[in-house]
Parts: C-alpha cells; sequence; structure tokens
C-alpha cells in the first residue's frame, strides 16, 4: 500500500478499502482475511481509515502557488478599492466514477488521492 494506489494493482477504485486490502492479501500471500481481521492487521502496522484530501492529475502547483501570492492579492486589492466582493464559485457537477468515502493511511498523516477528477 505505501507508495501504490489500487488503480496500479489493476482495481478500478483509487481508495484502499477493507474489501481490496483483503483481496491484495490473498492474491499475494493466499491468506482469506475477514474484513474485521483485516482491520486489526491494518490497526497494527500504524494504517487508519481516514477521509482522503483529492487532488486531481492535472493540478500544477506552480501556477496554484503563483495564483496565492501574486494573482489573488492583486484582484483582492482591485476589489477593495472599488469597493466590491469577492465570491467563488464551485464548478461542481455529478459524475458516474466519482470516489467518495474513506481509504486507509497512516497513522498520523492525511492521505491525498490523487484522480482523474474531484468526487462529489
Amino acid at each position: 500500500m505505501r507508495g501504490k494506489t489500487p488503480q496500479q494493482l489493476h482495481f478500478e477504485y483509487v481508495l484502499w478499502t477493507l474489501a481490496i486490502i483483503r483481496e491484495v492479501i490473498r492474491r499475494k500471500f493466499g491468506v482469506r482475511l475477514s474484513e474485521v481481521s483485516a482491520g486489526r492487521l491494518m490497526g497494527r502496522l500504524s494504517f487508519t481509515p481516514q477521509r482522503p484530501l483529492y487532488r486531481t492529475w492535472q493540478q500544477d502547483p506552480v501556477l496554484m502557488e503563483r495564483w496565492r501570492v501574486e494573482d489573488y492579492p492583486a484582484i483582492a486589492a482591485k476589489a477593495k478599492r472599488e469597493g466590491a466582493a469577492i465570491f467563488f464559485v464551485d464548478g461542481s457537477g455529478v459524475r458516474a466514477d466519482a470516489h467518495a468515502g474513506t481509504t486507509w493511511g497512516l497513522k498520523g498523516t492525511t492521505t491525498v488521492v490523487q484522480d482523474h477528477g474531484c468526487p462529489l
């Protein structure tokens, strides 16, 4: 699980679920575990279920930082001069392939899921 995604192991889902973890264990070691046993094992390995942060693979960190440091402050200054308000609108949509839910990640860290788009 460290450094791999379920999709890299030919699963359709991008989140580490207990069902996928159980299947990986079965394939690799020939051992069939119950969901409860797989959950206990993950806990012993310092993994916890967590709500991940989604990041689209198209995201450009350099452009995001420039927006945060240069572009937005200029827009905010102009809005202040003109007495205008700034509103952010989300271009939300419904996707048939959206991934929602929890994934397993190392305790004390926030898992970031790289995907082709953000979930609902």
